[in-house]
C-alpha cells in the first residue's frame, strides 16, 4: 500500500532512513528535528512495515519571472531486504501522478551516483545542471585591499538575500528563491555540517558569496564586477541535478521565447500518460501555446520524436534539440540544493 504519512508518523521513517543513508548523526538529527515536518513523506508498506519511501520537500522557485512552489524529491530509499521487488517503481509513479494532478510544472532531485541516475532516467528524469569543482587553493585569487572576505553572520542575511535575489534572477531563467528564509535555513545547515557562508564586501556592500560544505563550494554567486577574477570554481564540471517536466502545459505558461513560429513533436512519457502523444507548439510575442492533437490531424509524420527527459533537458537549456525554440538560456537552470 502507498500512502503519505501524517505529521505524527514522520519520525517513524527514521530507522529506514538511517539504514539507507550513511549520514553523520548531527545531520540526521537536524533533518528530523527541523526539516521533515515541512516535507510530504510517501511510503510503500508491506505487511504493515514501511519498506520504501521518498520525501517531497517544498521549495520556492523562480521560473522566468513567476514564483512557484514546487517539490524537491529527497531521501529516496528502500529497505535492503525488499529491494528489486518493484516498490520504488510504484512509489515514484504514484508520486509523479500526484504532482501532475496538482499541476506541478516540474520536479527535481540530486542522484547520489550514476547507478541511481540511470534508475531515475527510467522515470523520465534528465540531467539539467552540472556542478563545478573547486579550484586548488594555490589557484584561488585572494581579495584585494578594497574587497573584504569574511564569514556571514545572522545580521548579514537580509542584505545577502537582497544581493542574491538580484543576481540570480538576472543571471538565470530557473532558480531557487534566494530570500531571507533560504539563507536562514542554509546557515543552520552549514553550521551543522561544519561549513560556512563566506561573503565578499566592498565599501560595506555585499558583492558576492560562497557556501562551503566539506571543503567544497556548494554555491557561488558573484557580482559581474568580480566574477572574472574572484571565482574559485574551476572549468571542470560533472552532472549534478536531474529534473523532469511534470505538467507540460503548466511549465509552458511560465516560460517565454523570442521570435515566432511553431513546432510539432511526438512526446513519450513512461509514467504520466497525459504527456504522451502529438503536440503543437506555437509561439509569438513571447507567449507559448501548446495543443495536444490527434495523430490523424497531421498530413505527415512529425519530424521530432522526444522523450519527456529529452524535452526537459532542452527546455532547461542543458541539451538543445534542433527544431524547437529556445526556452531557457544555456546553463539557465541554477538550483544548488541540499535539503
Amino acid at each position: 500500500m502507498i500512502r503519505f504519512l501524517e505529521h505524527s508518523e514522520k519520525q517513524n521513517i527514521r530507522p529506514l532512513y538511517e539504514q539507507c543513508f550513511e549520514e553523520p548523526k548531527q545531520y540526521t538529527d537536524y533533518y528530523f528535528e527541523n526539516r521533515i515536518q515541512e516535507a510530504q513523506v510517501a511510503v510503500c508498506e508491506e505487511d504493515g512495515e514501511m519498506v520504501s519511501a521518498l520525501h517531497l520537500i517544498p521549495k520556492m522557485v523562480i521560473i522566468g519571472e513567476i514564483k512557484s512552489r514546487i517539490f524537491y524529491i529527497y531521501g529516496v530509499c528502500t529497505d535492503i531486504l525488499h529491494r528489486n521487488q518493484g516498490f520504488m517503481n510504484k512509489l515514484f509513479c504514484q508520486a509523479l501522478h500526484n504532482l501532475y494532478e496538482i499541476k506541478q510544472p516540474f520536479t527535481y532531485l540530486i542522484p547520489s551516483d550514476e547507478q541511481n541516475a540511470c534508475i531515475y532516467q527510467k522515470f523520465g528524469f534528465s540531467y539539467v545542471m552540472d556542478s563545478q569543482k573547486t579550484k586548488p587553493k594555490e589557484l584561488c585569487r585572494k581579495p584585494t585591499h578594497s574587497l573584504i572576505s569574511r564569514k556571514a553572520e545572522n545580521a548579514d542575511l537580509v542584505r545577502l538575500a537582497i544581493f542574491a535575489q538580484t543576481c540570480t534572477e538576472k543571471m538565470y531563467d530557473i532558480t531557487l528563491c534566494h530570500d531571507v528564509e533560504y539563507f536562514k535555513k542554509m546557515k543552520e545547515l552549514v553550521d551543522v555540517e561544519g561549513g560556512q557562508i563566506e561573503i565578499y564586501v566592498e565599501g560595506k556592500v555585499i558583492v558576492g558569496y560562497r557556501i562551503w560544505i566539506d571543503d567544497e563550494i556548494m554555491e557561488e554567486v558573484l557580482d559581474h564586477s568580480i566574477k572574472g577574477t574572484m571565482t574559485w570554481l574551476s572549468s571542470e564540471k560533472k552532472p549534478y541535478v536531474m529534473a523532469r517536466i511534470v505538467n507540460l502545459k503548466n511549465i509552458m505558461k511560465q516560460l517565454s521565447v523570442a521570435g515566432e513560429g511553431s513546432s510539432i513533436l511526438r512526446l513519450s512519457d513512461p509514467v504520466i500518460k497525459e504527456n504522451n502523444g502529438y503536440f503543437l507548439f506555437s509561439y509569438a510575442d513571447g507567449k507559448i501555446r501548446i495543443e495536444q492533437k490527434k495523430e490523424e490531424t497531421f498530413k505527415e509524420k512529425p519530424k521530432l520524436e522526444l522523450s519527456i527527459g529529452e524535452l526537459t533537458a532542452h527546455i532547461f537549456g542543458y541539451k538543445m534539440v534542433e527544431g524547437l525554440p529556445q526556452f531557457c538560456s544555456e546553463n539557465g537552470f541554477f538550483i544548488n540544493d541540499y535539503v
